[in-house]
This record gives C-alpha cells, sequence and structure tokens, in this order.
C-alpha cells in the first residue's frame, strides 16, 4: 500500500507463563522436585523444605516440623494416604501428621534420594545414586541393579522402569528386570517418559531423541541443539499437544515436528536460570521447577502474548485491523506497522506528515483507510494519499459507516465525509456512534444515549438510557451493548426494550469498558481496565461468562480503547497496555474438572484451636480437630476453605451451608465465613465450589461438630425439669383434691351426723308418737270385735281396719329402720329384705330360697335413701309375686359381678307374663322410678310358663359422693 522503510523479524511470541517464589509464600527459591497429590495440591520440594501449594497458598513443612533434611529432593504418594519424602540426608514417611526417618544401607555411599514412586501393586520404590530399594515391612530392602542408573520412572500401567546411562531402558516385572527394546539406543541414556495422553514413550540420550515403538527405537532427531547436558539435571515430559520438554543443563527447550526445538529463556517470559525438576498435572498444566526464580506455571492459553520485545511498541496500539493476510497495527505516536504472525515479520508504513501524530484510525474496506490526525483528516486508497478538507483539528472519537458514507464523531459533534470535507451535520456532545438502521444512528454521550433519525435530522433519548457515561459501544439485531467508564455493560434489547447490566459483581473483570466486539460465533468481548471477558448469551436472553486473566498470561493486562479486531482466521486481537494478545479459539481449553473442596483452617473466636483440645482426634494434612465437641460458651467459629484448583483458582465460586444454623446455601467467592453466637446443638458445615467455568458438582466437603449446651440447656435436664414440674403441679393438684375431698368428706361426715340426729330424733319420734297410736287403735279394734258378737258385717269392717293397721305398723317399722344409721350399709339392707321377704311369705305357703354367692361385704355403704328405696323395690316385687304368680318358689340371690356392680335377683316359678303385652301397673313404675333414683339398673325378664325374674344392678360409684 505505501513504500515499506524497512522490515525486522520478529522474534517468538511471549508464552503464558504465572511465576510463584518466595513472595507468594514458597519456602525457598530452588525447586528440586514437584508431584501432585491425590487432592491435586502441588507438593514442591526446596533447598529450605517442602511446600504444599492448593493454587491459592503455600503450606511449608520443614525440619521444625519433624522433616529429616530440609533438603527435599523427591516425593511419592501412597494409596493409603501416606507421604513419602527423600531429602539429602535419608527418607522419612509423613501421615499429615507426624514424621517418621527410615534409613537406608549403612553402607551406602549416599543417603541422596533422587526419586521415589509407587508401583501397581501399592509398592514404594526409591531411588540413591545407582540403587533401587523396596518397601517391605517396615524397612527398605535393596533391590539389584547392575549399571549406572539415570532416571527411574513408571508407564501408564504403574510399572517400575530404570534408565541405565549405556544399557537402555529396563522395566520390573515377575519380580525381574526386562529390557524394554531389543536394541540400545546410541549414546548414553539420560532420561525416559512416557506420555500420559498418548502412551507414546520417549528416550533422551546424548546423541538424539527417540520414540519406543513396541521393542524397537525410532530416531525421532539427533539435532539437540548444544545441550549442556548432565545427568542430574536432565529431565523430559510430555505434553497434551505431543510437545517434548527438556530441561538440561544450559536451558529449557521443547520440540515438536513442526518447529523443531524452540528454548524457553527470559526473552518469552520465562527465565535464563537452570530448570531443575518438570511436572505436568491433572488439568495439563506444566511446572517449571528453577534454580533461583521458584517456581513457573505454563498453561496452554488461547492467547499469543506479543509485547515489546517482539513487536516495536506493541504496548501502545490503539487499532487493530487486516489488509490481505496482515495485520495493521497503529499507535498513536510511533508510527503504523504491518505485521505477518506467521513469519513473525514487522514491516512499518511511513505515513509523511503525520505518522507520529494520530488520534484515530478507520478502515473502511471500499473506501479505503482514514487517519484522523494532530496534523488533518487524511485518506488512504489505491496507493492514493488525500487529505479531507477540516475546519479544525479532527478529534474524532468514533466511526461508522451508513447508507455509502462516512460518520464520525468528534468535539463538535455529529459529521459525515462529503466528498473531500468533513462536514458538521448535528451539534452535540457525541463521543461514540453506531448504525442502528439505513435512517437511524444512535449516539453515546456522557449523559446517556441519543437515537439520531438521517430523514428528519432529529434526536431522541432512548428511555432508561439517559444518565450512562457511555466508553463504546456494538451491536446486532437482538441487542445494544454499552460499555461505560463506571458501571460494567448495559444491554438492551430492542424487541423487549428490557435494559440490564453486567458489572464487576457479575463476574466481568473489571467496571471500565474500553471496547467491545462480537465476533463470527455472536459472542461478545469486552476489553477491560483489567483483563478481556468474553460473553455468551442464549436466545432468552441469560448469559455465561468468562474472564481472561493471569492463567492466560492476562494479568495486568489492561485494555487500550478501540483496540479489538477479529481477523479473517477468527483470531481475536486486542491492544493492551502489557502488548498485543491474539486469541485463538481452536486452543480454548474445552474441559474442566470439579475441584476438590477442604477447610483450612478452623478458628474459635479468631483463634488457632490447640491440637487434642475439644477432639481426640485430628485431620491429617489439614491439623483441625475431627468431630470437635465445644461448650456452651465456645460458639464463635471461623470457617476457612479453599478449592483446590491449579487452573483457574480466581474463578472459582463457592456455596457454603451450616446445617442447623442456615436457611439455605450461600453463594460467594469469599473464602472464609464467621458464625458468632450459635446456640448448642449438632452442626454440619457444608461448602461446595465451582469450576473455572461456573459448574457445579457433587464435591462438598463436610465437617460436623458440637456445640454442648449448659446443664440447664440440655435435654436431660429439660426434661428432668419438665418431669419435676410435672411432678409438683400433681402434687399440688393431688394435695389440693385430697384437701378438698377431706373438707367434702368432713362435710359430708358432718352432715351425715346431723342427718342421722335427725334421723335418729325422727325415729323416735316416729316409734313413740306414730307407732303407739297404730298400736292403740289396732287393740281398740280387737276390743271392738269381741263386744260385738253376732254383727257380721260391722266384724267384717273391725277386722279391716286391725289388718291395715298392723300393715300399717309393719311398714312404720321399715320406715323406723330406715331412718337409722345402720341401715345405710349395703349388708343390712339385704338382711332387712330377707326378713320382710320371709314376714311376708310366712303364711302364704311359697317357699322362700335366700342365695348369697360370694358374699357381700359388711363395709359397702349407700348413700341416704337407698336402702329404703331397696326395701320398698323388693317389696313391691315379692307382694307382686304373691298376688300374680301362682309360684310355689321364691328365689332370692345377692352377688358381685365381675364389673364390680352388686346385683340383687328376685325370682319365682310362676306362671310368668308377656311384658311386651303389659302395660304394667303403679307398682311397676314406682320399682323402675326407685330404681332411677338410686342410679340402678332395673330389668324385668318374664316369659308365659316360665316364671320372672326381677334384676336390679348397682353400681359401687354410684355409692360414692
Amino acid at each position: 500500500m505505501f513504500f515499506i522503510s524497512g522490515t525486522t523479524q520478529s522474534r517468538a511470541q511471549r508464552y503464558a507463563l504465572q511465576n510463584y517464589n518466595t513472595e507468594n509464600g514458597l519456602v525457598q527459591s530452588q525447586a528440586l522436585a514437584m508431584v501432585q497429590d491425590p487432592l491435586n495440591r502441588l507438593w514442591v520440594g526446596t533447598f529450605g523444605g517442602l511446600s504444599v501449594f492448593d493454587g491459592s497458598e503455600f503450606k511449608t513443612y520443614t525440619r521444625a516440623d519433624g522433616l529429616i533434611s530440609n533438603t527435599v529432593t523427591a516425593i511419592g504418594f501412597a494409596p493409603n494416604g501416606i507421604t513419602w519424602i527423600g531429602t539429602a540426608e535419608g527418607i522419612c514417611r509423613f501421615d499429615g501428621l507426624h514424621f517418621k526417618s527410615y534409613a537406608l544401607d549403612p553402607h551406602s555411599e549416599t543417603s541422596l534420594i533422587n526419586d521415589i514412586k509407587v508401583d501397581n501393586q501399592n509398592r514404594v520404590w526409591l531411588r540413591s545414586g545407582n540403587k533401587i530399594y523396596i518397601f517391605r515391612g517396615d524397612r527398605f530392602e535393596l533391590v539389584p541393579t547392575d549399571g549406572i542408573i539415570t532416571s527411574m520412572f513408571l508407564d501408564e500401567q504403574r510399572y517400575i522402569h530404570v534408565c541405565y546411562l549405556q544399557k537402555g531402558v529396563f522395566r520390573f516385572i515377575n519380580n525381574q528386570w526386562q529390557p524394554l527394546t531389543d536394541q540400545v539406543p546410541d549414546g548414553f541414556c539420560l532420561s525416559v517418559y512416557q506420555s500420559k495422553y498418548s502412551g507414546k514413550m520417549y528416550i533422551l540420550t546424548t546423541t538424539g531423541l527417540y520414540l519406543v515403538n513396541d521393542r524397537s527405537l525410532q530416531l525421532l532427531t539427533n539435532d539437540l541443539p548444544g545441550f549442556d547436558i548432565t545427568t542430574l539435571a536432565t529431565k523430559i515430559v510430555v505434553d497434551q499437544n505431543e510437545h517434548i520438554w527438556i530441561a538440561v543443563g544450559n536451558g529449557l527447550w521443547f520440540y515438536d515436528d513442526t518447529h523443531g526445538f524452540v528454548k524457553l529463556n527470559a526473552s518469552n517470559g520465562y527465565t535464563d536460570e537452570q530448570t531443575l525438576s518438570i511436572f505436568i498435572d491433572n488439568t495439563n498444566n506444566i511446572w517449571l521447577g528453577t534454580n533461583g526464580s521458584g517456581i513457573f506455571k505454563y498453561s496452554d492459553s488461547p492467547f499469543k502474548i506479543f509485547d515489546n520485545t517482539q513487536i516495536p511498541f506493541a504496548k501502545s496500539i490503539i487499532s487493530i485491523f487486516q489488509r490481505g493476510k496482515d495485520l495493521i497495527l497503529s499507535t498513536a505516536y510511533h508510527g503504523i506497522f504491518r505485521f505477518d504472525d506467521q513469519t513473525n515479520t514487522i514491516t512499518q508504513i511511513p505515513l509523511p506528515n503525520f505518522a507520529t501524530s494520530i488520534i484515530s484510525i478507520y478502515d473502511d474496506p471500499d473506501r479505503g483507510t482514514y487517519y484522523a490526525t494532530y496534523r488533518g483528516l487524511w485518506n488512504a486508497h489505491n496507493g492514493k494519499l488525500k487529505q479531507i478538507g477540516t475546519k479544525s483539528i479532527p478529534f474524532i472519537t468514533d466511526w461508522t459507516t451508513i447508507n455509502d458514507e462516512v460518520w464520525c464523531t468528534n468535539g463538535e459533534g455529529l459529521c459525515v465525509i462529503d466528498k473531500d470535507s468533513l462536514r458538521l451535520v448535528k451539534q452535540g456532545p457525541y463521543r461514540r456512534l453506531i448504525a442502528y438502521d439505513k435512517e437511524t444512528i444512535i449516539l453515546g454521550t456522557k449523559k446517556g444515549l441519543l437515537k439520531y433519525n438521517l430523514l428528519t435530522g432529529t434526536t431522541d433519548s432512548l428511555k432508561g438510557l439517559q444518565m450512562l457515561r457511555v466508553q463504546c459501544m456494538t451491536g446486532n439485531a437482538q441487542r445494544l451493548y454499552i460499555g461505560t467508564d463506571d458501571n460494567g455493560i448495559v444491554v438492551y434489547e430492542y424487541q423487549t426494550g428490557r435494559i440490564y447490566t453486567i458489572s464487576h459483581d457479575d463476574g466481568l473483570s473489571c467496571n471500565y469498558v474500553y471496547n467491545l466486539l462480537i465476533d463470527s460465533d455472536n459472542m461478545l468481548w469486552a476489553g477491560t481496565g483489567c483483563g478481556i471477558d468474553r460473553i455468551r448469551f442464549s436466545e432468552t436472553g441469560t448469559y455465561q461468562l468468562k474472564s481472561y486473566g493471569k492463567t492466560e498470561g492476562l494479568s495486568g493486562a489492561e485494555s487500550n480503547e478501540r483496540a479489538s479486531f477479529q481477523d479473517a482466521e477468527g483470531n481475536i486481537w486486542f491492544g493492551t497496555t502489557k502488548g498485543l494478545y491474539m486469541y485463538n479459539k481452536r486452543k480454548e481449553k474445552t474441559f474442566s474438572s470439579a475441584p476438590f473442596v477442604t477447610l483450612t483452617n478452623v478458628q474459635l473466636f479468631s483463634k488457632n484451636i490447640p491440637t487434642g483440645k475439644y477432639s481426640d482426634s485430628t485431620i491429617p494434612y489439614l491439623r483441625i480437630p475431627y468431630q470437635p465437641v465445644f461448650g456452651h460458651n465456645q460458639n464463635n467459629l471461623t470457617f476457612s476453605f479453599r478449592a483446590i484448583s491449579l487452573s483457574s483458582p480466581e474463578r472459582i465460586e463457592y456455596r457454603y451451608k451450616l446445617e442447623g444454623a442456615d436457611p439455605n446455601f450461600v453463594e460467594t467467592k469469599q473464602t472464609s465465613v464467621v458464625y458468632t453466637n450459635l446456640p448448642p446443638g449438632q452442626y454440619t458445615f457444608i461448602v461446595y465450589a465451582s469450576d473455572e467455568n461456573g459448574n457445579w458438582a457433587e464435591n462438598a466437603y463436610r465437617y460436623p461438630f458440637t456445640i454442648k449446651a449448659i446443664f440447664y440447656q440440655t435435654t436431660i435436664f429439660k426434661a428432668l425439669v419438665s418431669l419435676l414440674l410435672g411432678i409438683l403441679i400433681a402434687y399440688i393438684i393431688y394435695w389440693y383434691s385430697r384437701k378438698k375431698e377431706a373438707r367434702r368428706q368432713w362435710e359430708m361426715r358432718l352432715r351425715e351426723e346431723e342427718q342421722n340426729k335427725v334421723r335418729q330424733r325422727t325415729a323416735e319420734d316416729f316409734h313413740d308418737e306414730i307407732g303407739n297410736k297404730i298400736t292403740r287403735i289396732n287393740l281398740l279394734t280387737m276390743m271392738a270385735e269381741r263386744k260385738i258378737s253376732g254383727q257380721t258385717e260391722l266384724g267384717d269392717i273391725l277386722s279391716q281396719i286391725r289388718n291395715n293397721t298392723q300393715s300399717l305398723y309393719h311398714g312404720s317399722k321399715d320406715i323406723i329402720w330406715s331412718l337409722q344409721r345402720e341401715s345405710n350399709f349395703l349388708k343390712e339392707a339385704l338382711l332387712r329384705i330377707q326378713q320382710n321377704a320371709s314376714a311376708i311369705l310366712e303364711d302364704t305357703g311359697i317357699r322362700l330360697h335366700i342365695e348369697e354367692e360370694p358374699p357381700i361385704r359388711f363395709d359397702v355403704k349407700m348413700p341416704l335413701d337407698y336402702s329404703r328405696n331397696l326395701i320398698l323395690i323388693f317389696k313391691e316385687a315379692i307382694n307382686n309375686a304373691i298376688k300374680y304368680a301362682g309360684a310355689e318358689n321364691i328365689y332370692l340371690r345377692f352377688y358381685e359381678d365381675i364389673d364390680s356392680s352388686v346385683v340383687l335377683e328376685l325370682s319365682d316359678d310362676g306362671k310368668g307374663y308377656d311384658p311386651e303385652n303389659s302395660t304394667g301397673g303403679n307398682g311397676l313404675k314406682n320399682m323402675h322410678n326407685r330404681a332411677r333414683a338410686i342410679k340402678g339398673k332395673l330389668s324385668i325378664i318374664s316369659h308365659a310358663g316360665e316364671g320372672t325374674t326381677i334384676r336390679l344392678r348397682m353400681f359401687k360409684y354410684s355409692f360414692k359422693k
């Protein structure tokens, strides 16, 4: 397009490497060994001790904790939870609480442990110099070998292999060493590794790199780029892309079939120091242990990074667009560059008069490139450069093309390029613009958004978007996206008018948004003041947000204004203050695994809990009490938790709940929570963690504990108090009832005594007055009968008077008897009934039979008037039997039934009758009335020719008052 002033070869890209050193908590900066435990934590052995990394923090163990030596050279994990630690002074085991040392061969030339492995039979192997040991029982036994050993490793089936310097590789199987290949590779054999992704096995020698095919060797390359090879420092691993990483004495290299060997050093983000160890974790991160700079993590980031060492002024790029296969990169003050990312070729494009004073650039495929500069407005098209007329410096802040015209905003308002001049169309403080349709432009200001109608030249505000501070804009057919300088991204849905915000609280890396871009997959990209975010919207308006940060090498990458672009290959480019970033979606991670979640600490009143207090056991490796029981006043607890993630711990979110206190789970990004004034009870603290993409899984960590109640809060105490209170209330009720009953009984006795006195006087008076007079009447009648001899009619009358008088006399005797105190006893009443029956039947010829089985007790006492009613009932019954039954025998039976009732029966062997067809006289009615008066049940059973039975049933409870 223009004359090229010069062409230079760019250096290779800068790699996404994160460094962890003593400033981050690593115990010492020389990493001799690295390995990952079953909980995904990274263990790092150094010259200063052992560090355990959970993705966020380091925990350190040294001699002060029980290590045999601070120089940790090898680490291995057994399935039973034991960690084996090799040092420069021997080996020890760690169960999470205590260290225990083991002795090797006392005649060994060295105590340095080089390797520790655990095979498929869970046997522990270690290499010390040229000797191999296996752990049996409670000691290490020497395994015979033959030759100088350079390394020991496990294959994918967890068989032990050793690499001999001159004999090749051997595998231990069926209790013997067997050669892995039929041939020995050329040169000295230094290291062996089997890819856990492809299963391929590679051997590095002093003469080349080999691939093992069955039992033969295939030479991959013998062009080793000046390796300074020492057996101590040579390490090899193979990553998921089948890149072979090799650490030798003079540096770190990786190899693939396309590019050969590439060296990592300070110029591309690593270090120039020696690499002492290499390890690939479960999430495909490559960890590099250095000799002085700590450890580095390499993630296969979807971003390529180019800083000022690869592209001149890469940190000052303000505009990106494409011409052919090349990118055009514009800076504000350092010129414009053409960049070929395939060949890493950089060429500067000379633009006379304004190359170092660019304000903004706009590239229109049909009209060329427009340059707004401090020296005017220019257009470059088809190799020609011309100036566009302006009235002042064109401080153009945004551009768009609509209806084959180029529109822009500057310090004066909305403008259009009309032929060869810039024409002001609408005056106003417009900063951003975007074409809505062929008739409408949306304008952004520091005080909201406006719609400008191209036909009428009028503006209308967008409802709900009046007060936004617009920083950038983009949109599609469904939504308008507005980047702000204080409120994140505001989304406006055209059809529904719905407005919502995506801010830092929702996961956006920063609320200051410098640029927005919609890619070919209709995903929204946001360059912010803290990183780069990708937002995928669904058809329903929900979205999934992913922030790219330090894991991808974007730590501290502040985006430049409007500096984002998607090229023809689909790659997305971002200009930032850290350099130029290229996103390749083909390298995006398509998987993630749920992290392990664990507690890191439990504190009581913000202080660590002493070992052995509140619990008789401690959780290994965590050193927190197992199922503790706290006192009633030990109720202020702090729970610290962590998801173990070596990839992107900053993206992990948590859900926690204290069962027994919290009604629901709480989502947070915090890693600790405090509970105060917990009441006594049983609790379980539960915490979940998401993966780096916000997906949740069943990975909860549960921590049960108990807060004891004070004695008066315990269930037993409450039950005892309730029991005692119940007893007290029952006793009070009982006492009150007894007192009330005693008073009632006293009143009854007093009343009974008064009644007895009255009854006695009444009986005496009745006897003295009425009884004597009836006797006198009877005597006078008898005298009169003697004197009227021969007068039959008068004699009959006197005889009737005498008989009635005798009956009245006998009846009065019953009344007098019932008034006496003894008549209240049931036994006395029954005897009186028997006497009356005998007296009534004396001259009738009817035989009386009396049965009392079992006998009625003498102490059964009845209320007043019961005895009189009993006597009158049975007197009426006996008289009826004499008058109507025609019986020869009458039976009286008294007994107590099984329901504690007293039964009195009178039966005869007379002619009987049919009760249903009998109307009954006053006598029967009186009998029933008297039975009801004494709360008894009277029944009459009779059948023609079968006699009659009258049964009176009285219940003892009716005797009580």
